[in-house]
């Protein structure tokens, strides 16, 4: 065996999001098999180490502006993986943002708030891109989005007063109009949110709903209520970082583009549990729809069920939700659909199955036409590895 490659791996444990990124850049390092790997947390205390050690390269989240000079300083080949700053000239490969705070949007849109805000940092290059796209889309769709900054990257840093931050937020959240509609740009700071309103004795999802991004488990479990989540490729992202990372080792440029991939899903938990639809029968048949998604029905027979005629049924949805009944039951199927692509290894016709689709066929053309892509183009790019 020739060479040993030497590659350091900066950025700790202590989030979810990274776990599952060592186990993607693990899983690409399998198969090098000249790959000495080294684990760290992203601190100014490991510089030196890291200096004398004498990386081939680095994976390091770049989250503070001290040890991201640091870190480039050594001059050698690295992939960030925070994206936090702009403008620092390496390669970046994450999820793609803009379309968790389309995604966001969407899911929150398709309950019928007409009030929403954001809450996460003003700064960070990850956070203000899922802010803009999360504010554009609900501004399309004719309503305003209120946001309250805070520098989370992931967490609170220690230079930052808790007290401070507290009366920051609780001002914020009594000031807005409820209920409201609140993506946090991840789900530590969904966290912190859902503990400031309990302080606040506002009822989560009552009158505010939490929409976390990461799918961190420890995190949306600890929280009261349990915190909703856009759950991420991570593992195919640090796969993704470890493959770009080797090609540059290898002495091909690097690109001069951040490598982005769709988010998955959205995973909900109690905090989104909540309909704000005013209207009995629409909200009912909402209820219906999510709860049945695996059994197939026709409008006729959901109209049946509500004892409304379908005609009437079909006007309340349009008018509150600016979408007829058969695209919410496909909204519905297709995202059940994507949850299955990306946690199970089930066939198409199996899938097809469970989500109410009369036939494989029919389940991709409908699936097509919500997202642009075929169900397996998908499952190629939310998985690791493709299942066939």
């Amino acid at each position: 065996m020739g060479r040993m490659r030497r590659i350091a791996l900066l950025m700790g444990q202590d989030a979810e999001f990274y776990r599952q990124v060592l186990r993607g850049i693990h899983a690409y390092a399998l198969q090098k098999r000249d790959w000495v790997l080294r684990n760290a947390p992203a601190e100014m205390a490991i510089v030196p180490v890291v200096r004398e050690w004498q990386p081939d390269g680095m994976i390091a989240c770049l989250a503070d502006a001290q040890f991201t000079r640091a870190i480039l300083r050594l001059r050698k080949p690295v992939v960030d993986a925070a994206y936090i700053f702009g403008g620092l000239k390496v390669p970046v490969v994450d999820v793609d943002h803009e379309a968790v705070g389309r995604l966001a949007a969407e899911y929150f849109l398709d309950r019928g708030y007409r009030h929403y805000g954001f809450y996460g940092s003003g700064t960070a290059c990850y956070s203000r891109q899922r802010e803009a796209s999360f504010r554009r889309w609900v501004e399309k769709a004719g309503f305003r989005v209120s946001s309250c900054y805070v520098e989370y990257h992931p967490r609170l840093p220690t230079s930052i007063s808790w007290n401070r931050v507290d009366r920051q937020v609780r001002r914020w959240l009594e000031g807005l109009p409820k209920p409201v509609a609140i993506l946090a740009d991840h789900d530590v700071a969904a966290h912190d949110l859902a503990d400031a309103c309990q302080q606040l004795d506002l009822h989560v999802p009552e009158q505010v709903a939490i929409l976390g991004v990461d799918n961190d488990e420890l995190e949306c479990r600890l929280a009261f209520p349990p915190i909703s989540s856009i759950a991420i490729p991570a593992e195919r992202i640090g796969y993704e970082m470890a493959r770009v990372l080797d090609r540059t080792i290898s002495g091909h440029p690097a690109p001069d583009k951040p490598l982005l991939l769709p988010p998955l899903h959205v995973v909900a938990r109690q905090s989104t549990s909540t309909l704000a639809v005013a209207d009995p029968v629409v909200a009912e048949a909402l209820h219906i729809i999510r709860t049945q998604v695996d059994r197939p029905f026709r409008v006729a027979d959901l109209a049946c069920q509500l004892a409304v005629r379908r005609r009437a049924l079909e006007a309340k949805f349009r008018k509150l939700l600016g979408r007829s009944v058969l695209e919410e039951i496909h909204r519905a199927r297709v995202e059940y659909v994507k949850q299955l692509l990306t946690e199970t290894d089930w066939k198409l016709a199996q899938i097809a199955r469970r989500c109410g689709f009369s036939s494989p066929q029919r389940l991709s053309v409908v699936f097509q036409k919500r997202t642009g892509m075929t169900p397996s183009e998908y499952r190629r790019q939310c998985q690791l590895r493709q299942q066939e």
